[in-house]
């Protein structure tokens, strides 16, 4: 399975549908509580790399923050 890279627009929709999705009774809350478990992760492991990289004096390059590598390209 390739990993999929969101933005954090993309994010919020995710976490946004899964809140529709309670609210309708299409899903479970431990779906929903998995989702948001991966979520709270994912943002995590990005709170250390910029904590890692502020510390080192690097500019971290974190395409689900349009930073780094991928804001130049993007900027070009």
């Amino acid at each position: 399975m390739a990993n999929k890279v969101f933005t954090l627009q993309e994010l919020r929709g995710i976490l946004s549908d899964e809140i529709d999705k309670i609210r309708e009774g299409t899903t479970t809350a431990a779906a929903c509580n998995a989702v948001t478990n991966a979520t709270g992760k994912l943002l995590s492991t990005i709170k250390l790399e910029l904590e890692y990289c502020k510390l080192i004096g690097k500019v971290p390059n974190i395409p689900m923050l349009s930073i780094g590598e991928v804001a130049t390209k993007k900027a070009a």
